[in-house]
């Protein structure tokens, strides 16, 4: 832990916050007991005050939101598979509910991990190159094919191409390293 961090003062200023984020979960999920949201965020944000850098441009609370949620997450996870039993009260009626529109329930565990992953790769594509970012705009929000990309652009179907193929790799590695918690230029 850097030397300028001091432990304490951290935990009084962010304890509330530790808190509000089990909130925010025991809401979403009411299987979830606070007091083990509370505990493994309190783990979050001691790692978080470990690992935490600042000669590298990011501010504590946002490097520690991501520890403090994922480490309730990863708790949730190992510890949830009895409480998300727990909360089904019967299974035949989620099967026959399910049978009504042709889909099941959505795992609120999956629903955030999906809204954490939109985070991150909003976040990675502030980081493309602006002719990178145009191109996967046009290719995923406006769907349009390498031919009128490339003629948006004037450039060949085949650099369009390239450009896109780029700009998913950079994306795929910079959200990948962010997931396994390290940093990336």
């Amino acid at each position: 832990m850097p030397a300028d961090i001091d432990p304490a003062a951290l935990t009084a200023m962010y304890g509330n916050w530790v808190r509000r984020t089990g909130l925010l979960l025991k809401a979403r999920m009411p299987w979830a007991d606070l007091d083990e949201l509370l505990q493994w965020g309190a783990i979050g944000m001691l790692e978080a005050m470990h690992r935490f850098d600042p000669t590298l441009g990011v501010s504590f609370e946002a490097f520690a939101a991501r520890r403090i949620r994922g480490a309730m997450i990863d708790g949730l996870r190992r510890d949830g598979a009895l409480k998300r039993g727990e909360a089904v009260l019967d299974v035949e009626v989620v099967e026959i509910a399910a049978l009504g529109d042709g889909t099941s329930p959505e795992d609120p565990l999956a629903l955030l991990q999906r809204a954490d992953l939109r985070v991150l790769l909003a976040e990675a594509l502030t980081t493309l190159a602006p002719l990178e970012y145009q191109v996967l705009a046009l290719h995923f929000y406006d769907e349009m094919n390498n031919r009128e990309i490339a003629a948006i652009l004037d450039v060949s179907e085949g650099y369009a191409s390239r450009i896109r193929k780029r700009a998913l790799v950079s994306l795929g590695l910079r959200v990948g390293a962010q997931l396994k918690g390290e940093r990336v230029a």
